[in-house]
């Protein structure tokens, strides 16, 4: 204590009290740096986060979390193919948007976001989308998984 003291700029005798809180200070003040720097790193999504395009896992579910936070495009057979792609998004924290342009870019009202980010909603909570919601999307190229 009476050198975190000293360090501080503070008188060496502190009284025992007034240097217990001073320590419960920084530790409180270290586990909430530590949970920030958690968040924005992208900490690890729980198993209830998954999501399928035409029935096959691209985020967990066995598949990793390696697409989170990043454009990915979809194969040649779901944009050759304008019945495709059927994209299901499970889980309340993670939320999917889907691009009619490659690179993950906007255009006008050409994206979708799927997914429900509501965390009073049950964890086993799905969202989908195909072009049988909107033919349009039969022809969309890029999307990307983020956290809600």
């Amino acid at each position: 204590g009476a050198v975190l003291a000293e360090v501080l700029g503070q008188p060496s005798a502190l009284p025992r009290l007034q240097s217990g809180r001073l320590r419960h200070a920084m530790q409180l003040k270290f586990l909430i740096g530590a949970a920030l720097a958690c968040k924005a790193l992208g900490a690890k999504l729980d198993i209830n986060q998954k999501v399928y395009i035409e029935g096959q896992p691209v985020l967990g579910d066995g598949a990793g979390e390696g697409i989170l936070n990043t454009c990915q495009g979809f194969a040649k057979q779901h944009v050759s193919n304008p019945k495709a792609p059927e994209v299901q998004v499970c889980g309340t924290g993670i939320k999917m948007t889907v691009y009619m342009r490659g690179r993950c870019a906007d255009y006008y009202e050409h994206q979708v976001t799927v997914g429900k980010c509501d965390k009073g909603a049950p964890s086993t909570t799905c969202d989908s989308f195909s072009p049988a919601d909107d033919a349009r999307f039969g022809h969309y190229q890029s999307y990307k998984v983020e956290q809600c």
